[in-house]
């Protein structure tokens, strides 16, 4: 074989290439953010007729980094956005990862907000399954229906417990918009955005699978202790679902996950409240084979940090399977110490492929 002999650049050659990549270095290097902090931290969205607010938290380098990873989180009944983001810790350790923070309110039971923000979800605000059963033992559950829905009739039995405001632009559509919001007005990743719901707010996500305007725009979702209300599971012929991360506490008798594999129905057993929900196990395989995965009958342990015991019903590890079931021996809480370095773990292993 002949070999060639390469002629090594001459000093001008050498000068030539060292200035090129001067010019050319800040191009291919990250760029800096070119759109502004939004002044007010505490902002307002309208959606059509009722305002919606929200409190954006940036992190330190935020102004440095052109493609900031966004985490959405929603506060639980009776919250508001200062729920999660008064949490020092919480903060901090998104901070330390370069993630921006966003805490929507949810609707109150007056217009648009006088107390009891919440979030309506699949069969929550009706009181019925999709068959047009109570989502609740009535006869042992107080009425918890909010005015708008008395007035509006949409709940359908003395079960619905959540806010029938804006029904022609509903919480699916005020994510929508707001994730939209984001993306073009801040230094938004759009392969990196994910949404994260606390008790009601974690009920909310599971609708993302029935709303592909939203669960086209997401990498990943959490849940910390809510789960979807009897009947209401992902459904079989969806496509391009988020990853979905599920973290329940096996004392938890508000929204009780069941036992591992237990893909029967549960139900709310607290002092006074008697609510259907679809279990953690039914819920993840679900999601699972609605995600393309052949799922069978036993969840697989999945490898994580203690305290959690987490499992799958696709094989892979824990930043690969597309739905973890994970769980704490704990009630019906959120234990921020463990569950957000998780959750924040499970995000940003994952990015959003456009067009999928």
């Amino acid at each position: 074989m002949r070999l060639i002999r390469l002629k090594p650049p001459s000093v001008r050659q050498w000068c030539h290439l060292v200035l090129v990549g001067f010019l050319l270095g800040p191009m291919i290097t990250a760029a800096s953010c070119d759109r502004p902090v939004f002044v007010n931290p505490l902002q307002v969205l309208q959606i059509g007729s009722i305002e919606r607010h929200f409190r954006i938290v940036y992190p330190t380098n935020y102004s440095a980094n052109a493609h900031n990873p966004l985490v959405i989180l929603l506060h639980g009944w009776g919250g508001n956005e200062d729920a999660f983001l008064d949490q020092d810790d919480l903060r901090r350790t998104a901070d330390a990862r370069g993630v921006v923070l966003v805490a929507p309110r949810g609707l109150g039971s007056g217009a648009p907000d006088f107390g009891n923000n919440s979030w309506t979800f699949s069969g929550s605000d009706t009181g019925v399954t999709e068959a047009g059963m109570p989502i609740c033992d009535a006869a042992l559950t107080p009425d918890y229906r909010y005015p708008s829905c008395k007035a509006s009739k949409i709940a359908v039995t003395t079960c619905a417990w959540t806010h029938c405001q804006g029904q022609s632009h509903t919480d699916i559509d005020f994510l929508v918009e707001l994730f939209a919001l984001l993306e073009t007005q801040q230094c938004i990743d759009p392969d990196r955005m994910y949404l994260m719901g606390g008790s009601n707010g974690g009920n909310l996500v599971w609708d993302v699978a029935r709303a592909p305007r939203l669960s086209n725009k997401l990498a990943a979702v959490a849940s910390w202790i809510g789960l979807p209300h009897q009947s209401y599971l992902a459904p079989g012929k969806a496509s391009a679902l988020p990853a979905a991360l599920l973290i329940t506490g096996t004392k938890d008798t508000t929204d009780p996950p069941g036992a591992w594999d237990d893909f029967n129905v549960t139900t709310t057993s607290n002092q006074t409240d008697r609510y259907f929900y679809e279990s953690a196990s039914a819920t993840i395989r679900a999601w699972s084979a609605a995600s393309g995965c052949p799922v069978g009958a036993v969840a697989t342990p999945v490898a994580a940090p203690p305290p959690f015991d987490c499992r799958a019903y696709c094989p892979g590890e824990r930043q690969d399977v597309p739905a973890l079931d994970c769980r704490l021996e704990m009630g019906h809480e959120y234990r921020e110490d463990d569950a957000w370095p998780l959750t924040l773990d499970f995000f940003l292993s994952r990015r959003h492929a456009r067009g999928s």
